[in-house]
């Protein structure tokens, strides 16, 4: 009976970590960080789970055993990591700051498993009975430092304009704190568990949904997402900037179309580092972007442009760039005509100043921007 009582508690949260397992499997389209993050949680939480599940079955007895302080003490230490582990998915990108933030989960784990030498933790009577030690709320208090951490980089996920991921980010937070106060206050036992994979399903489908908003070579948002944009924020447009490569087919003809992509890529690159909030770079063709401007200054525009020439300038290409403000009266597709105007009419200006600028001794392409999982959120 106690197996089937078990059963039926973890069972559903156990078929969702095995499909998402098999979804991050099948999936390769991500970046490998990611997918080891998120197969790291998964293991994690079957391991809890597990762990869980023998700890309730060893109270149930009348006699103390030493499997009862090994469970407790697995419990205790990937609670907090699983919320860890939250953080590293919503920064994506490898920094420092992980291993400093790993120090708390390394001195939590020791604590639990002191229980097998002292019981400054926690302990059990040979009746079997739970004593709780004068830090034996520390586990608890690890993962509620580890959601302030993650309620931090919600806040800094706002300042950068990533609004739809900070909406996910606050409803697992919210999740898991009403899981560890549960837990701890309320002694409900595996909503850690639940949570956790609620958590880690969520924000794999938001992030898989992102794949299908951009180009995949480049990581920048498609051509359907710059008509929707442009249609949902119009009354808010302040500008559209045209951009084009010059003379790509010169660099797929002499070096390969290896070479006209990584072309591209730098472009992106170029371009995204000159971007200020609420400005978005759309790829609509071939070597043909296009950037929207929300509620910016005409100076900011320009400064955009001026920025994005400095950039590009420090790399083997160059590009021609329009610019077409919005007065309020021109319809979208008049914005996009003029812009591409501008454009021309500087590249055909431009045209014999980087006629043949290929690579100088010494000189090499950008690096291609991260996978999918590691872009701006849109």
């Amino acid at each position: 009976m106690m197996i089937i009582e078990l059963l039926q508690v973890n069972y559903a949260t156990l078929i969702i970590v095995v499909c998402l397992f098999v979804f991050i499997v099948t999936n390769d389209y991500f970046a490998r960080r990611i997918r080891t993050l998120f197969l790291i949680s998964c293991a994690m939480i079957v391991g809890l789970m597990v762990a869980d599940s023998v700890e309730y079955w060893c109270a149930s007895g009348n006699t103390f055993t030493p499997l009862r302080t090994l469970t407790s003490a697995i419990g205790y230490s990937l609670r907090p990591f699983i919320i860890y582990m939250v953080i590293l998915l919503l920064t994506r990108q490898k920094s420092k700051m992980d291993k400093w933030l790993a120090i708390p989960l390394v001195i939590n784990a020791m604590i639990a498993f002191s229980a097998f030498f002292t019981d400054i933790a926690y302990s059990y009577t040979m009746d079997n009975q739970f004593v709780r030690g004068p830090i034996g709320y520390f586990a608890f208090v690890t993962s509620g430092f580890y959601e302030i951490v993650l309620f931090i980089y919600t806040i800094n996920l706002y300042k950068t304009a990533k609004k739809s991921e900070t909406v996910i980010a606050v409803v697992i937070i919210f999740m898991l704190i009403m899981s560890s106060v549960m837990e701890s206050i309320l002694h409900m036992e595996g909503l850690i568990n639940t949570s956790g994979t609620v958590a880690l399903t969520f924000y794999y489908l938001y992030l898989n949904t992102q794949q299908f908003k951009r180009d995949p070579l480049t990581n920048a948002l498609n051509r359907r997402c710059f008509f929707r944009d442009a249609e949902k924020r119009m009354a808010n447009l302040s500008a559209v900037i045209s951009i084009d490569l010059n003379e790509l087919k010169k660099w797929n003809d002499q070096y390969g179309h290896a070479q006209g992509d990584d072309a591209i890529c730098s472009l992106v690159q170029c371009v995204n580092s000159a971007l200020p909030e609420n400005c978005f770079l759309y790829r609509v063709g071939g070597d043909e972007f296009m950037i929207l401007c929300f509620n910016q200054k005409s100076s900011t525009v320009e400064k955009i442009k001026d920025k994005i020439q400095k950039n590009i300038s420090k790399t083997p290409y160059s590009c021609a760039i329009g610019i077409a403000y919005n007065d309020g009266e021109s319809d979208f597709n008049k914005l996009c005509s003029w812009a591409d105007k501008a454009m021309y009419e500087e590249k055909k200006r431009t045209a014999s100043r980087f006629r043949g600028r290929f690579f100088c001794h010494g000189q090499s392409p950008l690096t291609r921007p991260e996978p999918i999982a590691t872009a701006r959120a849109h």
